[in-house]
């Protein structure tokens, strides 16, 4: 529930994005889902600007988003909100323009605006797993210490992560060729092993939060996001029996980012989506007409009618990642 689509303009509050959300919530009680994550995230450049000058009024003008959308979801009928993310991606300045420091103070306001609608209310923080530096923000492992400080206002951590350069060793890397690249990019995962392995010493829940691959041509395609699942959760899978193996806590959920293909509107996303490797766009496992890409069929080797037939790849995915430890090994 995006405070800038909620608020766009200070006290002005959009009943449509309200309804909209509202609606998406309805249909997932009606189809047998758990009740949705509730994000209050991406402030609105008003708010960004109350932050950088006046504080407290950025604190009173949180607070009023947070009570607007507890109103709205005690009107919705269903199963009750348990789990509220307080903004997104907290080493990412893309997303999240407040300091470390202060977030404790949203989680306050959070709790309290909540407790009456459901008092036993889940507050989860993300983290990108990611060393990036430059405009984005803060390195994943940096960021550790940081937040280690305040992880106590949260009850769970998230982590997203994608593949990228940042995983390789860049004295090796450039000497690849593109599509070996990818597959290293794919194949290491030690970065998430390392952030996982401080989160779970916290003893705290934690999840793989987001993770996913684009197929935005030239920069990457359904094949290689079908690679990439493939990969990743053979990796994934043979990290959580190593958990398992040394007694650490495993990570309790996985999200995959994203349902569908969401195109750009605007000719700046248009420009991105097409010039750059900036992947928001094209993240989905469907098109944006709906149509199936390759991870949400079966087997590539047989006519396209018949692997709509058949189990796809996320299917046998799933069915991999809650098989046994003893198969895995296997």
């Amino acid at each position: 529930m995006r405070w800038d689509k909620v608020e766009p303009n200070p006290g002005s509050y959009s009943t449509g994005h309200l309804t909209r959300y509202a609606l998406a919530k309805g249909i997932m009680h009606e189809a047998g889902l758990e009740a949705p994550t509730i994000i209050l995230s991406n402030p609105p450049k008003w708010a960004v600007e109350l932050y950088k000058t006046d504080k407290e009024k950025f604190f009173t003008a949180y607070q009023d988003y947070v009570e607007q959308v507890k109103d709205s979801l005690a009107q919705t009928g269903g199963e009750k909100i348990s789990r509220v993310q307080i903004l997104n991606e907290l080493n990412n300045k893309v997303y999240t323009p407040v300091r470390t420091e202060d977030v404790p103070r949203m989680c306050n306001i959070t709790r309290e605006a909540f407790h009456e609608y459901n008092p036993d209310i889940k507050l989860m923080a993300t983290l990108l797993a990611s060393n990036t530096t430059w405009f984005v923000g803060t390195p994943i492992e940096k960021y550790l210490t940081e937040f280690e400080k305040i992880k106590d206002s949260f009850d769970i951590i998230a982590v997203d992560y994608y593949p990228g350069l940042w995983h390789l060793d860049a004295r090796g890397a450039s000497s690849l060729q593109p599509s070996e690249l990818y597959k290293q990019m794919v194949k290491k995962t030690e970065l998430l092993k390392k952030v996982f392995e401080k989160i779970a010493s916290w003893g705290k829940e934690y999840e793989l939060g987001e993770v996913g691959a684009p197929t935005n041509e030239p920069w990457a395609s359904e094949k290689g996001q079908r690679y990439f699942y493939d990969k990743f959760f053979l990796e994934f899978k043979h990290l959580l029996a190593d958990f398992q193996k040394h007694g650490l806590k495993l990570p309790s959920r996985v999200g995959l980012y994203e349902a569908k293909d969401e195109p750009p509107r605007t000719l700046t996303g248009k420009i991105l989506r097409r010039m750059t490797p900036f992947p928001e766009h094209d993240l989905g496992m469907r098109e944006g007409d709906g149509r199936r890409k390759l991870v949400l069929q079966g087997n590539v080797r047989l006519p396209e009618a018949e692997r709509a037939q058949g189990p796809s790849q996320l299917s046998n995915i799933i069915r991999f990642l809650k098989a046994s430890r003893q198969k895995t090994k296997q």
